[in-house]
């Protein structure tokens, strides 16, 4: 006799039961803790092992001898107010944001060879409707770099941009390799 769905559902209650008493327990005790050196904390954290944000540049990359980073702009258009969804960012770091169209976000890519660093989005529209939402990898002059676009309900748009790969000639669709098409645009 093998395992049914009700022990797997019961075994997976018991884990988010237990995963939850763990938690609140640690939670108690990091307040705890915070209490009694709060009073001593007047300045800014300045441990070395405090995290800075990612999408700084400096923090992210350094300074690379290789390879400088560049800035690339993913823009989200469509028609006005259209309201969307974007996950975007690099090989090290991403963000997720919600917006209304037209929108900007700046990514940093390393230009080194070695890095095998990409520039990446994925938009999609929060409403069912035909209107059209676009993403864009665009290069530090404005030029658009790669776009895709989509005008099913709730229909999302991928794209992603390296560096040190070869662009096809003007005008050329390439396949990428889960199937979907990215257009380089002259």
């Amino acid at each position: 006799m093998g395992i049914g769905w009700r022990e797997i559902f019961g075994l997976l209650i018991g884990v988010a039961v237990c995963y939850g008493v763990i938690s609140y327990a640690a939670l108690l005790a990091s307040q705890g803790q915070d209490r009694g050196t709060a009073s001593e904390q007047t300045q800014e954290d300045t441990r070395p092992d405090r995290v800075e944000p990612r999408t700084d540049p400096s923090v992210l990359y350094g300074n690379t001898s290789e390879g400088n980073p560049k800035k690339v702009t993913v823009r989200v258009k469509g028609a006005a107010g259209e309201q969307f969804g974007l996950n975007y960012g690099n090989l090290l770091s991403s963000r997720s944001v919600e917006g209304v169209v037209p929108k900007d976000y700046e990514v940093v890519v390393r230009t080194d060879s070695g890095s095998g660093d990409y520039a990446w989005a994925e938009a999609w529209k929060t409403a069912g409707n035909s209107k059209e939402l676009r993403v864009q990898i665009l290069d530090d002059g404005g030029k658009v770099i790669r776009e895709w676009s989509t005008t099913e309900d709730y229909g999302s748009a991928y794209v992603r941009w390296s560096p040190n790969e070869q662009e096809p000639p003007s005008g050329e669709t390439t396949s990428a390799s889960e199937g979907t098409q990215v257009r380089r645009r002259s």
